[in-house]
């Protein structure tokens, strides 16, 4: 039987509420392909090591088990501990396991710019929203002559709709970076064209080696940001296929095995300017399949660990 590792990080998940979710997930999993022996594991307690007398195993805080074939990755926003994480996911990778996703995967789509900077060089047909990255030594009156107000400013490192402001003006652009770049700062800053037509909604596409198992629009009629976190609901939509082939050609140049992919809407029909990547699928919007008993792209979703 293939074995499954979905790995998740205790600190993050530990309180009763989550951790009742992640078991759900791995339910759901259980359910999609009986023939997969999924575990819930946390990524606290693998002991990454290195050996030349390799037999098969791997150490746990309370002892040896058998590798597993793949390990789905359900840890982020770790801070100090994505170390740990990125040398478990190079263990295993050097041992012949499938993860999903890897290190340099998890890497690109974390890094919203170098997301961008491949994308631009791969796609024909999806736009670039103009995009630079603030430092100290750039004025507010430089980025709004480069990008235009209103723009955006983004964390890089942000993730369900955090760390995003539509900034209207040179004065407030101003007063922002002001009191961001007056404090120490560990993440990096983006000055994003605002895609006014895209306001309060985006489109999701979700891949699963190599193939597009589900599109979505998410729409907020109340804030510039879609997410559903901040209030956001979904709406299911055909996307053309020319998308989807780019989108396609960008997954495999990232080597995005399991993620989805978020444009934005340009002023035009089949117009769209390229949002981010992620290198996750968002379980919430597959368990809810679950819960509202709609199963069509879970049917689509259930062959994830036997690819073509």
């Amino acid at each position: 039987m293939t074995k499954c590792f979905y790995l998740v990080s205790y600190n993050k998940n530990k309180d009763e509420k989550s951790m009742e979710a992640r078991k759900q997930e791995v339910k759901a999993f259980q359910y999609l392909n009986d023939s997969i022996d999924v575990e819930l594991v946390f990524l606290e307690d693998i002991i990454p090591y290195v050996s030349d007398d390799y037999n098969g195993k791997i150490l746990l805080k309370d002892g040896e088990v058998d590798c597993p074939d793949y390990v789905f990755v359900r840890a982020f926003d770790l801070g100090d501990r994505q170390y740990q994480l990125n040398a478990i996911l190079d263990m295993f990778e050097q041992l012949g396991v499938v993860c999903i996703n890897s290190t340099e995967t998890k890497h690109i789509t974390s890094d919203k710019l170098l997301t961008l900077q491949i994308a631009n060089s791969v796609c024909e047909n999806i736009k670039i929203p103009k995009t630079i990255l603030v430092t100290p030594d750039i004025s507010a009156g430089t980025i709004g002559e480069i990008i235009g107000f209103p723009l955006v400013i983004k964390l890089m490192h942000g993730s369900k709709g955090k760390g995003v402001s539509l900034i209207k003006s040179e004065k407030e652009l101003d007063n922002l970076l002001s009191m961001v770049f007056a404090a120490p700062f560990d993440d990096q800053i983006l000055a994003q064209e605002a895609i006014q037509s895209s306001r309060g909604k985006d489109l999701r596409l979700t891949f699963a080696f190599g193939k597009c198992f589900d599109s979505f629009v998410r729409v907020n009629d109340t804030d510039f940001k879609s997410n559903v976190s901040t209030g956001g609901h979904i709406e299911k939509i055909d996307v053309p296929q020319f998308l989807i082939d780019d989108s396609l050609k960008f997954a495999e140049a990232i080597d995005l095995k399991l993620g989805s992919i978020d444009f934005l809407f340009g002023e035009k029909e089949d117009e769209f300017y390229l949002c981010e990547a992620n290198s996750t699928i968002g379980m919430p919007y597959i368990m809810d399949g679950f819960k509202d008993g709609n199963l069509e792209s879970i049917e689509q979703f259930k062959n994830l660990f036997n690819p073509d």
